[in-house]
C-alpha cells in the first residue's frame, strides 16, 4: 500500500551544499529573489544554515509577506524597497527562464556579492548583470546535483560524491 502524507524536499539541502561545499562561500546576508516553490523549497535550508537575514523580494509583496511570516528571521519587501547590503542574491523567480532579470535597483549585484541562478545550463540575463556589476556569478547545476545525492541519501543510505558529477556536467 502507498503512503500518504510523507514527503522531502531537498532543494534546500542541494543549495546549502552547493554554496558551502563546491563554492566555499560562507553566507550572512540573503536576498531570496522570488516567493514561489523554488524560493519555498530553500528558504527553510538557508536559516537552518546560519544565514543571519533572509529578505524575500518579489513583485507581489503580498506573497512574500506570507512565505516570510512561515519562516520566523526572514523578512519581505518589493524590488523597489531593497537596500546593497547583501553577500547573497538568489534568483528564485522564473524570469530566467523567460530571458529576463528581476527588476533589482542599482547597486544591489556588485562586487563582494555572489549571485547565484537557480537556472543552470545557460547565461541568464541576472547573471550577465551580476557580472558586469563586479558580482560573482553561479548557476543552479551545483544545487542539481546535490539535491540529488541528497535524494539518492534519502532512498538508498549512500551519499554519492558529487565533486566528479559536476566536473563532468562542467566539463572540467
Amino acid at each position: 500500500m502507498l503512503e500518504t502524507g510523507f514527503g522531502d524536499n531537498t532543494d534546500g539541502v542541494g543549495l546549502v551544499h552547493d554554496l558551502s561545499r563546491n563554492l566555499n562561500y560562507k553566507f550572512s546576508n540573503v536576498l531570496l529573489l522570488g516567493a514561489g516553490g523554488a524560493a519555498q523549497g530553500v528558504i527553510g535550508a538557508l536559516l537552518e544554515a546560519g544565514a543571519a537575514r533572509v529578505v524575500i523580494a518579489n513583485r507581489t509583496v503580498s506573497k512574500a509577506q506570507a512565505l516570510a511570516a512561515r519562516f520566523p528571521g526572514a523578512s519581505a519587501c518589493d524590488y523597489n524597497g531593497l537596500e546593497a547590503q547583501f553577500d547573497l542574491v538568489i534568483n528564485a523567480t522564473s524570469a530566467g527562464l523567460a530571458d529576463e532579470a528581476p527588476p533589482l535597483p542599482a547597486g544591489v549585484l556588485r562586487s563582494g556579492v555572489l549571485a547565484y541562478d537557480m537556472v543552470y545550463g545557460r547565461e541568464t540575463p541576472f547573471l550577465t548583470a551580476a557580472r558586469r556589476a563586479g558580482a560573482r556569478t553561479c548557476d543552479g547545476l551545483g544545487m542539481l546535483v546535490e539535491q540529488a545525492a541528497e535524494s539518492f541519501f534519502l532512498w538508498r543510505g549512500v551519499r554519492p560524491q558529487t565533486r566528479p558529477v559536476l566536473e563532468k556536467l562542467r566539463g572540467a
